[in-house]
C-alpha cells in the first residue's frame, strides 16, 4: 500500500512539473524568439496498463525529459529600424552580469547609457568586441554589418553557431547558455532588419498546449484522488486495528 502511494505521488509530481512547461509555453505566446519546451514521459496510465498486461511489479515513474525546440518562429515586420531577426541558425552573443556569455535570437535592440548596443539590457557582441552607436539611425545589411545615418561602418553583429542538437541550456526567456566544452561555430544566416522573430509557439500550437494542460490537470486530480483513497484505507485499517 504504501508503495502505491509513493508512486501516485512521484506520478504527480511529474504531471505537475509537466504543467509549468505547458503554462510557461503559453505564456510565452507573445515573446519574440521564444523556444517552446516539450516535456516527454511515460504517462502514468500507459505505465499500469503496460505492467497489468505484462504481471510487472510496478515500478516507481521515471521523471520527465525537458528539450527545447529550437525551430524558428515567424518573422514579422515592425518598421523599427532597432529590430532584427536571424534568418538561417545562428545566435546573436551577449555579455551577462558577471562577464560571462548568453546566447538569445531576441532581436530587439537598444542603446544603453555607454552607447552600447544591448538586448534586453545585455551588451551586444561584435567582431570587435561590444558595439558601441552614436544613436538608433543606423541600418545593418543582411551580413550584419551596421551602419550609421551617414552610411559610414559602425561595426558588425557576431552571429554564431553551434552543432545540432545545441548544446545550449535555457536561462529563462530567451536567454541560453552553452553547456561546458560547446564549441562555438560561425553563422552563415543572414539578418534581417525591421523584422523581429516571434514565438514557436503557433495559435494552433497553443490549442495543443491547452488540451494538454487539461489532461495533466485530469491526471495529477486522478493521483490525488488514489492518495486520498490509500490514506483513507490505512486508517480505517489502523482504527480496525487498534479497536480488535
Amino acid at each position: 500500500m504504501r508503495e502505491s502511494m509513493v508512486i501516485a505521488g512521484k506520478a504527480m509530481d511529474i504531471a505537475l512539473e509537466r504543467m509549468d512547461v505547458i503554462s510557461n509555453n503559453l505564456a510565452n505566446v507573445s515573446t519574440s524568439a521564444y523556444k517552446k519546451d516539450m516535456i516527454y514521459s511515460s504517462s502514468f496510465k500507459d505505465m499500469m496498463t503496460r505492467q497489468i498486461a505484462t504481471g510487472e511489479v510496478p515500478e516507481i515513474p521515471k521523471g520527465n525529459i525537458v528539450v527545447t525546440d529550437f525551430e524558428a518562429g515567424n518573422f514579422r515586420f515592425t518598421g523599427e529600424k532597432m529590430n532584427a531577426a536571424i534568418d538561417g541558425d545562428g545566435f546573436y552573443k551577449i555579455q551577462l552580469a558577471d562577464g560571462s556569455f548568453g546566447y538569445t535570437r531576441a532581436g530587439e535592440f537598444s542603446i544603453n547609457a555607454e552607447k552600447q548596443l544591448t538586448i534586453h539590457g545585455r551588451v551586444v557582441m561584435g567582431d570587435g568586441g561590444s558595439i558601441t552607436l552614436e544613436d538608433t539611425e543606423i541600418t545593418m545589411d543582411s551580413k550584419g554589418v551596421i551602419y550609421n545615418r551617414k552610411g559610414d561602418r559602425q561595426a558588425s553583429l557576431l552571429l554564431v553557431n553551434f552543432e545540432q542538437p545545441y548544446p545550449l541550456e535555457k536561462a529563462g526567456g530567451t536567454l541560453f547558455i552553452a553547456k561546458e566544452n560547446a564549441e562555438e561555430l560561425p553563422s552563415t544566416a543572414e539578418i534581417k532588419q525591421q523584422y523581429i522573430e516571434e514565438s514557436n509557439v503557433s495559435a494552433l500550437s497553443a490549442m495543443v498546449e491547452m488540451i494538454n494542460l487539461m489532461d495533466v490537470m485530469r491526471q495529477y486530480e486522478t493521483q490525488q484522488k488514489m492518495i486520498q483513497y490509500q490514506d483513507d484505507a490505512t486508517e480505517r485499517m489502523i482504527t480496525q486495528l487498534t479497536q480488535g
